[in-house]
Parts: structure tokens; C-alpha cells; sequence
């Protein structure tokens, strides 16, 4: 397996995990956009496949996890640790040392992966997604290792 950067050729790929993985899907035109606007974007290919992606920003002094996802097919294989690994390990070379996310209250896997990954719970938001769910806020700090 290989983590590289995403190619717009990367697209169907990222595009069919993506609405396999969530309720919510980000639509390629969004997709497409984040990859022009300049956020990270790196996605784990195995053979010539993409198998996973996370995309990556920093708002406000602080990095941001906008998505990460893996193919169905290839969970449990460490993949969604490595690419989430090197998102962190991208935003720290930038001077960035704390990262956020958001995740589904009602996502648990999602939220018991994060916090094996050292991130901590800091708040909820009510009905943050577009169906009402809440939002766990998640943060991870360089001082958290």
C-alpha cells in the first residue's frame, strides 16, 4: 500500500467510498473543490486502486479532518490509522499542533478510533448534521502523545 497524494483521475474511486461511507456524502463538485482550494488531500492505493482518503485543512490555526474513509473491503487493515497518521504528521511539519474533527454521536466505531488515535472528546453540538444528529467534537494535541 502506498499514501499519496490525490489526482482528479483518484475521483470515481474516492467518490464510491465516500457515498458507501456516509449518510451525508460530500458530492463530487465539493470534492473536487476542496482539492482546487488547496486542502490536503492524500488518498491509500493498493495494487492501482484507491482503498481510503482523508481530506485536511487548517481553519483558523487549528487542522481540520473534513473526511476520512476506507473501502468496506479493506477495513481493518490499519489503513484509516495510516492516512490519518500522515494528515497529523503533515499538519505538525506545518506548525500545526492541534487537529479537530467532528464525528456522528451515533457513529461509535468512528469515535472509539479517534480516541485510540489520541484524540479527546471536547464538546457536543446538537443537531449538527442535516437529519438533526449531534456532533461529537473531537481534538487531538501534539502534547496528547
Amino acid at each position: 500500500m502506498i499514501i499519496r497524494d490525490f489526482k482528479l483521475s483518484d475521483i470515481d474511486d474516492v467518490l464510491a467510498i465516500e457515498y458507501d461511507a456516509f449518510s451525508d456524502p460530500y458530492p463530487v463538485d465539493i470534492l473536487i473543490r476542496l482539492h482546487e482550494s488547496g486542502a490536503g488531500f492524500i488518498v491509500a492505493e493498493m495494487g492501482r486502486r484507491v482503498v481510503g482518503y482523508v481530506i485536511f485543512w487548517i481553519r483558523n490555526g487549528i487542522g481540520h479532518i473534513i473526511a476520512i474513509a476506507v473501502d468496506e473491503n479493506f477495513q481493518n487493515m490499519r489503513i484509516g490509522s495510516r492516512l490519518l497518521d500522515k494528515a497529523i504528521q503533515i499538519l505538525f511539519a506545518n506548525k500545526i499542533f492541534t487537529v479537530g474533527l467532528e464525528v456522528r454521536k451515533s457513529n461509535v466505531n468512528a469515535i472509539n478510533f479517534y480516541l485510540k488515535k489520541g484524540f479527546v472528546q471536547v464538546s457536543e453540538e446538537d443537531e449538527y448534521y442535516g437529519d438533526g444528529e449531534a456532533a461529537i467534537i473531537m481534538q487531538y494535541t501534539k502534547s496528547n502523545n
